[in-house]
């Protein structure tokens, strides 16, 4: 296999990385929009991680806490559909509900972070192209439609990889360095420049995801999770043209029924028009099948 470098965001390899809480640290510091910073991470058990069926493609057992007491359930999702909001919506709010043991107090609950590294766009606005994080709180809202308090709690990061390109200084470097590794390696003919290696955190996730680092079982469990994606990536095209197909079919057959109606209808007060100087409305009506009210229009020049 001619491959230097894994893809980060499949799941053998993202785990690896992001095992270290070190790296894990230095990322969510990177990409979220924090009050203030996380300096240290603790991992809870894996049975607290949300269980959500249906979940192939998506990493949803990386769970941390941080020395405030914020949970953080960090998820790589490789493909979105619509039903994904519902999706992370369940997730966050399990984050919530398993931190509550018999007995304790709803004072106890600490703030959770559901945060998903996206491979795909979901938000496919014209004026949101550039927009590769999407932070989501719950909040009220106030006169004017403008946004007032925040409900603490609860809140959604999602990051769109495919939109990421920094293109001004005002993108922080670490953040930048970080989602350039998730998008790039593993690309082929990918190397990894002075910048990445240059920042030790993203060296060392860089050194986590070379080839030579993985035995050969795990690298058939890479193969195979890749073969998946591309069956689903396949399967989710061909429902979108079949239903796009089906789409175009159904409109123009609406058009055409549509189109016809309108003749008749045009034919209807054609011969309704010619027969204004002749006969009465209700005779009209009879003659032509155009509704009465109708000709009573016609007869007022409207």
């Amino acid at each position: 296999m001619n491959m230097s470098y894994l893809d980060p965001k499949i799941d053998l390899v993202f785990k690896r990385i992001f095992s270290r809480a070190d790296l894990l640290l230095d990322f969510l510091n990177a990409v979220l929009p924090l009050d203030a910073p996380i300096e240290t991470l603790t991992y809870l058990p894996t049975e607290q991680a949300p269980q959500v069926p249906d979940m192939r493609f998506s990493i949803v057992d990386v769970k941390c806490c941080d020395q405030n007491g914020r949970v953080f359930v960090v998820e790589m999702q490789m493909l979105w559909t619509d039903a994904y909001f519902s999706r992370i919506l369940f997730s966050g709010a399990q984050a919530i509900v398993n931190q509550l043991s018999p007995g304790d107090s709803y004072q106890s609950l600490c703030p959770v972070y559901s945060v998903t590294v996206l491979n795909d766009v979901f938000e496919k606005d014209p004026d949101e192209q550039d927009c590769w994080l999407h932070h989501y709180k719950i909040t009220k809202l106030a006169k004017r439609g403008r946004h007032g308090k925040i409900l603490k709690g609860l809140q959604f990061v999602i990051l769109e990889l495919p939109k990421f390109n920094p293109k001004t200084k005002t993108e922080k470097k670490v953040t930048a360095l970080w989602l350039r590794f998730l998008r790039d390696t593993g690309r082929p003919g990918f190397v990894p420049d002075e910048t990445f290696l240059s920042y030790p955190p993203v060296a060392d996730a860089v050194k986590l995801a070379e080839f030579q680092g993985y035995s050969a079982a795990e690298i058939n469990r890479y193969q195979k999770h890749l073969d998946a994606l591309r069956n689903e990536k396949s399967s989710l095209l061909d429902a979108r043209t079949e239903g796009l197909a089906q789409g175009v079919k159904k409109g123009l057959a609406q058009g055409v029924k549509k189109g016809l109606a309108q003749g008749v209808e045009k034919g209807r007060a054609d011969v309704a028009r010619n027969l204004l100087a002749l006969l009465d409305d209700e005779a009209i009506a009879r003659v032509s099948g155009l509704a009465l009210p109708k000709i009573k229009k016609l007869r007022a020049g409207t």
